[in-house]
């Protein structure tokens, strides 16, 4: 009702000037028959509430429509209202039949997209694997360094696998009930060589007692991306990343802390956004954008809050929040 007034305010005004008109006609000729003016207004009156009466009648089901343009679009009524709200039916019937055409083909494109990157990553996996054999336990240089390039192939494929597998995030998703500190320990040695690299120093703080159901896999990817992270922007030898965690009444509180470059203030609300490098980005040039992404939509899926908190030069710390489930 309130978008249909809306819609004819210049078909009210345009009978008020009519109206005042009138009076003022009968102003200037002095009044003469007053009665006269009553039954003009009166008229006026009677054929606008007719014609609006109508109107909204033969209108109502495409206002409803209008006003609710959250409402399933399935759902049309071809057979009900006015010929004018049968036209609009079917004319919203077409389109929206024409945009789940489109629809289905894009989605189609999309499947075959993951399908070719999945086959891709797996394919590139193989010889990766080959080169980390070859050069395992050398002490060679080169070979070291061959081995440094290898992790970080190893790790862009795996990103480019489980951003490609977010999607269907439910589809690949396998609840175990596994202990906390297996899961960061085993994130941790697949780290083990970076840390070496960097001579840095993992801390890790997490009684044995505490134990969660999550997905293995899903889980340890988050930590390695946030891992990954505090290795990366902890230039100075000697420090330490410290993992903790600590039970509340209703949550465990896992904490990753990291004594590097930190993050300007200005880029802390968009760190978690695809893409987004900020600072940091412009120092490091291997940086994606992507690694905080991912944890911030794998904490999600779980169900975990996620927070931040850094400062220049002296570190950054992430907190989640995992619920306790009984």
């Amino acid at each position: 009702m309130r978008l249909f007034i809306r819609s004819h305010l210049s078909f009210l005004l345009y009978t008020l000037i009519l109206v005042l008109s009138t009076i003022a006609i009968f102003w200037l000729d002095g009044y003469k028959n007053h009665r006269l003016i009553l039954y003009v207004i009166f008229l006026w009156a009677v054929l606008t509430i007719l014609f609006l009466a109508v109107r909204y009648i033969a209108y109502r089901r495409v206002f409803e429509r209008l006003t609710h343009p959250d409402k399933i679009a399935s759902e049309f009524r071809l057979d009900e209202g006015s010929p004018f709200s049968q036209s609009f039916e079917l004319y919203l019937s077409k389109q929206y039949q024409a945009y789940q055409i489109d629809l289905q083909k894009w989605r189609a494109k999309d499947a075959d997209r993951n399908i070719f990157i999945n086959q891709w990553v797996h394919q590139m996996k193989t010889p990766v694997s080959v080169i980390e054999l070859m050069t395992q336990n050398q002490s060679d240089t080169i070979l070291r360094s061959i081995q440094e390039e290898t992790d970080k192939i190893q790790q862009g494929l795996d990103t480019v696998l489980y951003t490609s597998r977010l999607e269907t995030f439910e589809n690949d998703f396998v609840v175990e009930h596994i202990d906390l500190k297996t899961l960061v320990t085993e994130a941790v040695n697949d780290h083990k060589r970076l840390f070496i690299r960097q001579q840095l120093y993992p801390k890790v703080q997490i009684e044995d007692t505490i134990s969660l159901e999550t997905d293995k896999k899903w889980f340890i990817f988050l930590l390695g991306q946030l891992i990954s992270n505090a290795i990366k922007y902890s230039p100075q030898k000697g420090n330490t990343v410290e993992i903790s965690a600590v039970t509340s009444a209703t949550t465990y509180e896992l904490t990753i802390r990291d004594h590097g470059i930190g993050i300007e203030k200005a880029d802390l609300p968009r760190v978690f956004r695809p893409f987004f490098t900020g600072e940091n980005g412009r120092k490091f040039q291997q940086s994606t954008g992507m690694g905080l992404f991912l944890v911030s939509e794998i904490c999600k899926k779980l169900d975990y809050q996620l927070s931040i908190e850094s400062e220049i030069n002296v570190g950054t710390t992430i907190l989640i929040r995992i619920p306790i489930r009984n």
